[in-house]
């Protein structure tokens, strides 16, 4: 048997010689799919945000459709017709400033003293007058500011609305006050020991509200720059008045008080003049404020 030599082969070649066995049964793939399939395992990729981003950048812009408007919040405090009532007072209060240093003192000393003094000054030169009847248009013109802000069921929507309103508190303010002078008045003349005691108590509640209205320029200043902070004024204003009320309640307790039997008026004159007429006040106002 005549047996075929192999070919004439170098070492180099002889490496590429492969058994038959280890050839592969498919053909290679030389893709990357397939690298990346045989080295990485498969996970799901969240897409949502992706989308969520691509369907926000496709939208139609905002403006091509708009915004519904909202109403614009009315302060009254904020009017101009309010703002000017106030400014109008105060400029007054500057014409009249040489007299208020000594009608601001004159007045503290009213807040308490019960004694008489021989000033004239004190007893009623037209400087001190001038100076009272500003007070107490202060008084009147702040009032009804905070009695608005306090009985106002929301903001406002209506600007001459709100504006007659205010304007209306404060009447109501002024004509309170006109009602206690005169309550006042009547009650000294009639049951103080005498009647220099009885003119010190009007004294004493004419220096109590100039005093208290003075104070309340603060928070009432302050519902006109920040009302967005109302109630802490609101409460601010509270506690002024109900001090300034508490102190005249104290210097009546002592012009009046002459025994045990006298308390019985005293407490007469509490729920007379000072309870029911301020619930009275309230309801008022909360009916002026609601039916408009």
């Amino acid at each position: 048997m005549i047996m075929k030599q192999p070919p004439n082969l170098s070492a180099a070649d002889s490496l590429y010689i492969l058994p038959a066995s280890t050839a592969p049964a498919a053909p290679f793939d030389a893709s990357i799919d397939h690298a990346l399939e045989a080295a990485v395992e498969k996970e799901p990729i969240d897409l949502s945000l992706f989308r969520s981003i691509i369907a926000e950048a496709s939208a139609p812009p905002a403006w091509m459709q708009g915004c519904e408007p909202e109403p614009r919040i009315i302060h009254p405090a904020g009017h101009s017709v309010v703002l000017g009532v106030l400014a109008l007072l105060f400029v007054a209060c500057l014409m009249a400033f040489s007299y208020f240093g000594r009608a601001i003192t004159a007045s503290v000393q009213d807040l308490w003293s019960v004694r008489r003094r021989e000033n004239a000054f004190d007893e009623g030169s037209p400087g001190r007058r001038r100076v009272q009847l500003l007070l107490a248009l202060q008084f009147a013109a702040y009032g009804g500011v905070l009695l608005y802000a306090a009985m106002s069921p929301g903001p406002a929507t209506d600007a001459r609305g709100a504006l007659v309103d205010t304007l209306r508190l404060m009447g109501l303010a002024a004509a309170y006050y006109a009602f206690q002078y005169c309550a006042y008045g009547i009650t000294a003349y009639t049951f103080a020991p005498d009647q220099s005691r009885a003119a010190r108590w009007l004294d004493g509640f004419s220096a109590s509200q100039g005093l208290a209205g003075m104070l309340l320029a603060i928070p009432t200043l302050g519902l006109v720059f920040y009302p967005d902070a109302s109630i802490g004024f609101l409460i601010a204003a509270a506690v002024i008045y109900l001090a300034a009320r508490l102190i005249f309640i104290a210097k009546g307790f002592r012009i009046f008080y002459t025994g045990v039997g006298s308390l019985v008026y005293f407490i007469l004159y509490l729920c007379t003049l000072e309870i029911v007429p301020v619930i009275c006040i309230a309801a008022i106002a909360a009916a002026i404020v609601r039916v408009n």
